[in-house]
């Protein structure tokens, strides 16, 4: 077992989400109670980071050994990671499609308008919904007052939805497109599938516990853009606001700086710095929850403040979508109760992710 840090207010502040009773779960509820929390959130301050204030999570050695020795290392920096700051920034990953997205992102939205609405998000007649392109000005993923300042490119798959369900392109269109989404949404789930293994020894459990609970995964990829000058009426101020993602894990591939996060730490907002050959990682409410508060979900926004496009990719990674998530044996006990219903990634929807 690893050494767990101790902090007297772990899971307090950095969400500020009221608890919910153990029976019982309103998925309306705690997305009116996310959406209501965030607006109340002071952003007006920013900060650099500073070394140190995310941490850095190598996985080139226990990828390339598969070793116990290598995987409680990496674990030990994991744990930290989760407990106290929610982020982390992944090197050693292993994965080389990120400049083939990144250029699939940027062809995709420089394409004219009336082309990307040809595989417009929800249309009356799509057989899958929230995949397809989001225009500039839409008001959800999250769902906000105000229009995104920002487009996407959605995706998604689950137990029975494949690549073929998702909207797409005609071939000659954007040559490449989807072969380029395919590869690399394919190499994001291998990805988080071996990292599996480092939670769940970060949370001082055997490294296969995770397996059963992600035979069949849910996940949603998302090609953002942020243009320097978006063109839209009664846009938001921020490209995507403040809030806390609903996920296990998302794995945030950005090409600039945009990204901010609230240290618990520093008790103040702090800039993410892009790391050359990194993702940055973070945990979600589910996470969170089924880890009885044990692991940070912690507050974040991104914006364009350059003089040129950002484009972001995050991958959000969830378990089959019906796996009943009760309270982790290594988190609860009885000095320490748990806190949250067993829920499904299914019962929680009505929560959305934006980064």
């Amino acid at each position: 077992m690893l050494a767990r840090p101790v902090r007297p207010d772990k899971g307090v502040g950095m969400t500020a989400v009221s608890q919910p009773t153990p029976d019982a779960f309103d998925p309306a509820a705690k997305e009116q109670q996310l959406a209501a929390e965030s607006s109340s959130w002071d952003t007006s301050v920013v900060v650099d980071a500073v070394e140190g204030d995310i941490p850095i999570v190598d996985v080139a050695s226990y990828f390339a050994s598969g070793s116990r020795d290598d995987l409680d290392a990496a674990a030990a920096t994991m744990q930290y990671a989760l407990e106290e700051v929610g982020f982390y920034q992944l090197t050693g990953h292993g994965v080389t499609q990120v400049n083939d997205i990144l250029e699939a992102t940027r062809l995709f939205h420089a394409l004219p308008l009336g082309v990307k609405q040809t595989i417009l998000i929800d249309q009356p007649d799509a057989t899958l919904g929230s995949v397809g392109y989001m225009p500039v000005g839409a008001r959800k993923l999250p769902s906000r007052g105000k229009g995104n300042p920002n487009e996407a490119f959605l995706l998604k798959a689950d137990r029975g939805v494949t690549f073929d369900d998702n909207e797409w392109l005609p071939e000659d269109v954007l040559p490449g497109f989807r072969s380029s989404v395919e590869a690399y949404a394919t190499a994001m789930t291998g990805l988080a599938l071996r990292l599996l293994p480092l939670y769940a020894v970060a949370l001082d459990l055997a490294p296969d516990f995770f397996a059963s609970a992600f035979e069949h995964p849910f996940s949603r990829l998302r090609m953002t853009h942020y243009p320097h000058a978006p063109e839209g009426d009664d846009l938001g101020d921020v490209g995507i606001p403040p809030h806390v993602d609903t996920t296990f894990m998302t794995l945030l591939l950005p090409d600039s700086p945009g990204l901010v996060i609230y240290s618990q730490l520093r008790e103040e907002w702090i800039r993410v710095p892009v790391v050359t050959g990194a993702l940055v990682v973070n945990a979600g409410e589910l996470l969170r929850q089924w880890s009885n508060d044990r692991v940070l979900s912690t507050r974040h926004f991104a914006n364009n403040t350059s003089a040129q496009s950002r484009y972001s990719v995050p991958f959000f990674f969830n378990a089959t979508a019906d796996h009943p998530m009760e309270c982790l044996p290594s988190c609860c006990g009885p000095q320490n109760p748990a806190k949250y219903p067993t829920i499904s990634y299914q019962q929680s929807q009505g929560v959305v992710q934006g980064e």
